[in-house]
């Protein structure tokens, strides 16, 4: 089944317009890490699990795992690893090193990516086949995305309800478009919050992505939900979070 691979793309699916970069960051959150399960027609079908530490001040380390649970293990052998490093800067998160691996079943893979930010390349090296792509100042690695957005919508002005993403992926330079949108409850497995709903439009098909980001845990993404010619796929859904100030009662 695909649904490894789109968890990961739902959980990246956003990183705002970069301009000037530097190590006078505006304040990043504390280490935290977050455990979503992930369900399928009310059925949790597996976990994924963000972590987020600050190694040396100025510097960030960041992963995502995301694997089958339960009996879904039995025709899901898959998991998904993924790594991201590099710098805290005004605007936000500018990766240095990026890493994917897929392991478990007959799709198994790993990929590399390095941004050289003096040439505005990425290096991207799948099977030992490293080869060269341009970027823009702004791009970002697809992992580092939802930590990214955590920061605009921080930073963002009251009436900027209008963001574009630009992100490394597939050997592709991406570029997605973010509507902020209302003020919604959402009941997780983690609690109740107050969240702002955001929506990610794709701009070759109607599909589209719903994500739901409280203020209460410096704008983390409590509910992402995958919809297709009009069918809900698959949603994640905040099951633990630590590091992060608890929700109010």
């Amino acid at each position: 089944m695909r649904y490894l691979g789109l968890i990961a793309l739902m959980l990246l699916v956003w990183g705002s317009i970069v301009s000037a970069r530097s190590v006078d960051a505006a304040q990043p959150p504390p280490d935290f890490d977050a455990r979503y399960a992930v369900e399928k027609s009310g059925i949790k079908i597996g976990q994924s699990h963000l972590r987020f530490r600050r190694p040396q001040p100025g510097y960030y380390d960041y992963r995502l795992y995301t694997h089958a649970t339960g009996i879904a293990r039995w025709v899901i052998a898959s998991e998904v690893i993924e790594h991201s490093r590099g710098e805290i800067t005004a605007s936000g998160f500018r990766p240095t090193d990026y890493q994917y691996e897929r392991r478990g079943d007959d799709k198994a893979r790993r990929a590399q990516l390095h941004f050289d930010w003096s040439a505005n390349e990425v290096i991207n090296d799948v099977a030992s086949y490293p080869w060269r792509m341009d970027i823009t100042a702004d791009t970002i690695d697809r992992v580092i995305s939802p930590l990214q957005l955590m920061h605009d919508l921080a930073e963002r002005e009251p009436d900027k309800t209008e963001l574009t993403y630009r992100i490394a992926d597939g050997g592709q330079l991406k570029t997605y478009l973010l509507s902020v949108e209302e003020s919604e409850m959402i009941t997780t497995r983690a609690g109740q919050f107050e969240a702002l709903r955001i929506r990610r439009r794709d701009t070759d098909s109607d599909r589209y992505t719903l994500l739901w980001c409280a203020p209460a845990l410096a704008f983390l993404a409590v509910q992402v939900e995958q919809w297709e010619h009009g069918d809900l796929n698959f949603r994640l859904s905040l099951a633990e979070v630590d590091g992060l100030p608890a929700p109010t009662p």
